[in-house]
């Protein structure tokens, strides 16, 4: 990555913190405490001033085509990655990709956390292991409301990209949902930019 922290202004560090942090709540279980209307007409109206109409059209069709979409994104949301019969599509978690055996908690969870911890963060919820990538797009989103780009690309190039290559890769042959669809390309897409 090429270091951007000395051509950032502040109102683009700003900027970026707002979209890591709403690219963090698109892969948060949806709740009713924000995933509301107001949450989907913001990613309607994100879309649209990235001129992604192409996405933006989906989520609007989707949207007037069912109910309730919460239940609806609840209902996919878990299927893609917290169901686990017969088998987890695709785990939202680091250290499924990085470790050796494949489990869940182990070394690289420690190495998130550790990062972190030492940029002053630590988890207060711990009903999700620290490499869940909502929790690491947060983080992101923090270490640029705090104005370090530099630990921003740092972390995103040595413990987010490594792992979400193969979630994306493992998970893109799943995505019938258009709400997951536009949310994968998004995450991909900042992901890319910062690259």
């Amino acid at each position: 990555m090429e270091n951007i922290a000395a051509t950032v202004s502040p109102a683009e560090l700003a900027t970026f913190a707002d979209i890591f942090a709403f690219l963090a709540l698109l892969m948060r279980y949806p709740e009713k405490s924000f995933f509301d209307s107001e949450f989907l007409d913001t990613l309607e109206n994100l879309l649209g001033r990235l001129d992604l109409e192409h996405f933006q059209h989906k989520i609007t069709k989707w949207r007037a085509s069912i109910n309730d979409p919460l239940l609806d994104v609840q209902v996919e949301y878990t299927r893609l990655f917290i169901n686990d019969a017969p088998n987890l599509v695709a785990p939202p978690y680091g250290s499924v990709y990085l470790e050796s055996d494949g489990t869940l908690q182990g070394k690289t969870t420690e190495a998130t956390r550790a990062f972190y911890r030492q940029y002053g963060f630590d988890i207060t919820n711990i009903s999700e292991p620290a490499d869940h990538i909502s929790l690491e797009l947060e983080f992101v989103s923090r270490l640029y409301r705090q104005g370090d780009a530099e630990a921003a690309e740092t972390f995103l190039s040595t413990l987010f990209l490594p792992w979400f290559t193969r979630f994306m890769e493992k998970l893109t042959p799943e995505l019938r949902h258009p709400f997951f669809t536009v949310t994968m390309q998004l995450i991909s897409l900042f992901i890319k930019e910062e690259q």
